[in-house]
């Protein structure tokens, strides 16, 4: 199938037959998922991306538009290009299946790859090729939305570039009588961009049409004018004043590969070459892959020197081994045309212990640009003054790699237009004035596995998918262990790739595999880490322990026991070896340390005597957060709170505040990530009552938001830990708490008898009556969905004997639902009437709405059950507005599922169905598949008139 974007939509079948998209909404739609293809978007995503916050609609109806929309696009696609799931929705490509963005851009890699071979026909072939996908009106059928205006805007300065890009070789090659009507035409599409206004006036002037060329500058002044008020640029300005007093060097040279009848070929007699100061650049990397968007921002950058009043500046920074070097090399060998008078390059040690020292560097690019050794200056400031005087009026690319100060920069800056600057440095900023950043980030999944198979193949990758992209998610995205990995792999054609990700998968030995010849990622890392005060080396060392996820400033103060720690963030952010990642539901800044950065720093933190206060710290303070955070959520309805710490003793009670109490739901979706972290860590290192601890204050929030298998597998990871401990009582309490999520939560009351009968044998055999109780009323819950009653019956009056002893009224309330429930399927209504209505009183004196809820709920089934169908609208509309007053969806599909029943009872027909109805919708948006049957099964059971 065949996906066009870039003008009105346009869709192909596999026989290249067109599919007809009448309903823009749909086309809209389309286009988002095409352009977001690979990318699980939510519902609240699409609607973001198709809607304006404030259109008109409320939440509710955007849904329901979502889901028929959705719908629509599996019409015309076929359903298995949109599949269902829970994970959000996602356009899903065949590997016939072509994009025609996707094209587009690789038509520009292949370009550029060509342009730097200095093949320039085939160059401007393929930009000829790659623009011609483009068709107007522009991205026609992507929504005017501001989610998406930022994205369509970034897709136009792609094309803005090609276009670019195309003129540069174009005019290169003496085309330029042909180039004036694409430039006009872009010009219009354009008015606001002076480089191709200048390149028309350029491309006038070659042609012999000096009076259009001023004609068209007193066009361009005009627009300008008039859509932004300001005259043109100084670079618009200097082409029309070397246009005006006829400077001889914009006349056209003789193209490089001259065809015979070609516009701009003439008989003009050839001039000599320049002859470069030096061309010291290293050579290409033969498998670059990827980084196209910088790419092309950077030889933009670079190639507007000519035109420029100030020599461009660029600088790129990254952590170690991310590829800066790599890719300011091949941008450098990319834009050599455009500097044709040389280009130097510098190596500046900034990473090592011992950075250059700038007077050296300079004593050795004079040498190189042919001055004698006997000329040279003895002071810095002069040689610089000498440098600047033998860069003047040529024009020469500097590359200045590894940079630690500005200091070693300045005196390298060319001081007059035509030259540029390129540097590569691990500090964010250098501080320089008028300097563009480029901050570099990792690859990408799909980057990744392209350079693996640029250097072993791409046979032994398409062989070997999985394995492959373990290889390539083991090197975190750095393209320096991706490149070593491959050269390891390349000299060992027939190791399976499987083998390589299994010596990755070790993260203690991972950097040891990470070594080829004289080539290693720890050595790279080290050099930064070497180059920090010792303070930053200690918080760089401790984050260690943070886990794999981003974090908040204050890990590192509770880490280093020092709450004003949080600024040496900073640091670390600045040498590039802790990562920005944004901000947090919360409004926290967020940080990330890189995984072979992490091991690294595990490395040097083993044996370390700090290390274990230090993790106990954080765990408190985990602890102490979430324990606050618990406190703010609804409960579940299975266990009473937790106990409270006061005081705390690793976070302060502002920071407890200021993090949680504006949102404690959003601060625990934030942070779940690294809670099951810190309990993963704290089970690990035998503190599992630590971790106990944590995943208590955690379980009514993940109740709430249905999290069950995480709960779950939290609870058997603290078991286990338990166990190994030899304590049998701990390791059946998390046991237990396992089979509560299984049985109650999950819905798997079978596969969770085992667990408790084993959790019951410990805690008769440890006379532990208040977790027997639990666990006898956990089994008569269970059994009792198992459709044997009697057995029920007798373990709820055994739980509710032994709650009632040791004063455990919640343990009271719960063995009171159950034993109402079971009387009611054994035919004694009136006791169970009974037994709901007093597990309601105590679920009242308890206080908390999940606790009522739950007992209204099984109160109002007996009653549907006995016939006694007068009360339960009230009781409905009671639990119904409890739940909504926790957020909880699920009590309030099932309440309005039972208000539709009892309407339906009541031969209030119209009312049961709407009930009905909201409860099947809210079911469906659970994913509770079975639930929306059977509320579906109901409204089946109504007057087909009324459904």
């Amino acid at each position: 199938m065949e996906f066009r974007i870039l003008g009105r939509l346009e869709i192909r079948s596999d026989d290249g037959e067109p599919i007809t998209v009448s309903q823009p909404l749909i086309r809209s739609a389309i286009s988002v998922l095409v352009l977001k293809s690979g990318q699980a978007l939510s519902s609240d995503q699409l609607q973001a991306l198709l809607w304006e916050p404030g259109a008109d609609g409320d939440r509710a109806d955007r849904t329901g538009a979502i889901k028929t929309c959705v719908a629509g696009v599996r019409r015309v696609l076929s359903p298995d290009r949109v599949p269902p799931g829970h994970g959000g929705y996602r356009l899903r490509l065949g590997d016939r299946d072509t994009v025609d963005l996707v094209t587009f851009r690789d038509l520009l890699v292949q370009a550029r790859e060509a342009r730097g071979r200095g093949d320039a026909p085939l160059a401007a072939e393929l930009y000829e090729r790659a623009l011609a996908l483009w068709r107007d009106p522009p991205l026609d059928d992507l929504p005017e939305t501001s989610a998406v205006a930022g994205i369509a805007a970034g897709l136009l300065d792609e094309r803005r570039v090609a276009r670019e890009e195309l003129v540069e070789i174009r005019l290169a090659l003496g085309r330029h009588r042909a180039l004036v009507p694409e430039l006009r035409a872009w010009v219009l599409d354009d008015p606001l961009n002076e480089y191709l206004w200048a390149q028309l006036l350029l491309a006038l002037y070659r042609s012999g049409r000096k009076t259009e060329a001023l004609q068209a500058y007193d066009e361009a002044h005009e627009m300008l004018e008039q859509a932004a008020g300001s005259e043109p640029g100084p670079e618009l300005q200097r082409m029309w004043h070397r246009i005006k007093v006829d400077d001889p060097d914009l006349n056209p040279h003789p193209p490089p590969h001259p065809a015979p009848g070609q516009d701009g070929h003439s008989a003009q007699a050839a001039r000599p070459p320049r002859q470069p100061l030096a061309r010291q650049l290293p050579p290409d990397v033969r498998d670059f892959t990827g980084r196209e968007t910088q790419r092309g921002r950077l030889r933009q950058l670079l190639a507007s020197a000519a035109m420029a009043t100030a020599p461009p500046v660029v600088q790129i920074s990254g952590p170690p081994g991310v590829g800066k070097t790599s890719l300011a090399l091949h941008v450098a060998h990319l834009v050599t045309p455009s500097f044709p008078d040389g280009q130097l390059y510098v190596q500046l040690a900034g990473a090592s212990q011992t950075p250059r020292d700038p007077a050296a560097v300079l004593n050795e690019v004079l040498r190189a640009i042919g001055v004698a050794p006997a000329d040279i200056p003895g002071t810095l400031p002069e040689r610089a003054a000498l440098y600047r005087s033998r860069l003047a009026g040529k024009r020469v690319l500097v590359v200045a790699d590894d940079a630690a100060a500005p200091g070693q920069i300045q005196p390298l800056l060319p001081g007059t237009p035509g030259c540029a600057i390129l540097i590569t440095s691990r500090n964010r900023s250098l501080g320089l004035d008028g300097a563009h950043l480029l901050a570099l980030e990792r690859l990408s999944r799909p980057e990744g596995l392209r350079m693996l198979g640029r250097i072993i193949g791409p046979h032994r990758v398409a062989a070997e998918e999985a394995a492959a992209a373990r290889v390539v998610e083991a090197c975190d995205g750095f393209p320096l262990a991706v490149r070593i990995v491959g050269a390891r792999l390349a000299g060992r054609p027939t190791w399976p790739l499987a083998h390589m990700a299994g010596l990755l998968t070790e993260p203690e030995r991972r950097l040891d595999h990470l070594v080829a010849g004289n080539t290693a990622v720890r050595a790279l890392i080290e050099a930064s880490y070497q180059s920090l005060d010792e303070r930053a080396r200690r918080a760089f060392r401790m984050l260690a322990l943070a886990g794999p996820h981003d974090f908040a400033p204050w890990v590192v103060g509770v880490l280093l026991d020092d709450p004003s720690a949080e600024e040496v963030v900073d640091t670390l952010v600045d040498k590039s070896l802790l990562s920005a990642t944004g901000v947090d539901q919360v409004h926290q800044p967020r940080y990330r340390l890189h995984d072979l950065l992490r091991d690294y720093a595990a490395e040097q933190l083993a044996g370390d005597a700090e290390a274990e206060p230090a993790l106990e710290r954080l765990t408190i303070g985990w602890l102490e957060l979430v324990d606050h955070a618990d406190s703010l959520v609804p409960r579940d309805p299975y266990f009473p709170p937790p106990s409270r710490f006061t005081p705390r003793m690793a976070v302060s009670d502002e920071l407890v505040k200021r993090l949680i109490e504006p949102d404690p739901a959003a601060w625990f979706t934030s942070e779940l990530a690294n809670l099951r972290t810190a309990v993963t860590a704290a089970c690990a290192a035998g503190r599992f009552r630590l971790a106990t601890g944590l995943v208590l204050r955690m379980a009514s929030h993940l109740h709430l938001h249905h999290l069950h298998e995480e709960a779950e597998h939290l609870w058997r990871i603290v078991a286990a830990a338990a166990e190994r401990e030899s304590d049998a009582p701990a390791a059946a309490r998390a046991r237990f708490r396992a089979a509560k999520v299984i049985a109650a939560d999950r819905g798997r009351p079978a596969e969770a008898l085992p667990l408790i009968d084993d959790c019951a044998a410990v805690f008769a055999e440890t006379d532990s009556r208040q977790d027997l109780a639990r666990a006898l009323e956990l089994r008569a819950f269970s059994v009792q969905c198992l459709g044997r009653p009697y057995d029920a019956r007798d373990d709820a009056e055994h739980a509710l004997q032994l709650a009632r002893k040791v004063g455990d009224p919640h343990t009271e309330f719960a063995a009171l639902r159950v034993l109402g429930l079971v009387c009611s399927q054994t035919g004694d209504p009136e006791r169970a009437i009974a037994a709901c209505e007093e597990s309601l009183a105590i679920a009242r004196g308890l206080g908390h709405a999940t606790y009522q809820s739950s007992a209204l709920h099984s109160l109002i089934r007996v009653h549907l059950a006995a016939g006694d169908f007068s009360r339960l609208p009230s009781f409905c509309e009671e639990g119904l507005r409890l739940s909504e007053s926790i957020g909880h969806k699920l009590g309030e599909a099932y309440f309005h599922e039972l208000w539709g029943r009892a309407h339906q009872e009541l031969g209030r027909h119209e009312q049961a169905v709407a009930h009905l109805e909201t409860a099947a919708e809210l079911f469906a948006d659970l994913g509770r598949a079975d639930d929306e049957r059977r509320a579906r099964a109901s409204l089946g059971e109504l007057s087909p008139g009324l459904r």
